[in-house]
């Protein structure tokens, strides 16, 4: 099981364990990547209509910055199935 890294106070085996399996590669199987894509398409969309519709600024920037890290947020959780 895994441990709530986060809040540990202490590096103990378990700790280490998760701390290593949250920097390994897992490959996704078909049923991520059909995850993945979804996320991907419905982010991109949102790029275009701010790109579109909101005037170039640096809140905009950060906005569209937002997106991306988004994305790579989804991607971890699919990826971990929700465990971290």
């Amino acid at each position: 099981m895994a441990v709530d890294v986060t809040r540990t106070t202490e590096v103990t085996p378990e700790v280490v364990d998760t701390v290593k399996d949250i920097f390994k590669y897992h490959p996704w199987d078909q049923k991520k990547i059909d995850c993945g894509e979804k996320v991907r398409a419905a982010l991109q969309g949102t790029y275009l209509v701010i790109l579109e519709a909101v005037p170039a600024c640096s809140t905009r920037t950060r906005a569209l910055n937002k997106l991306v890290e988004a994305r790579m947020d989804a991607n971890a959780a699919i990826t971990h199935d929700g465990k971290y």
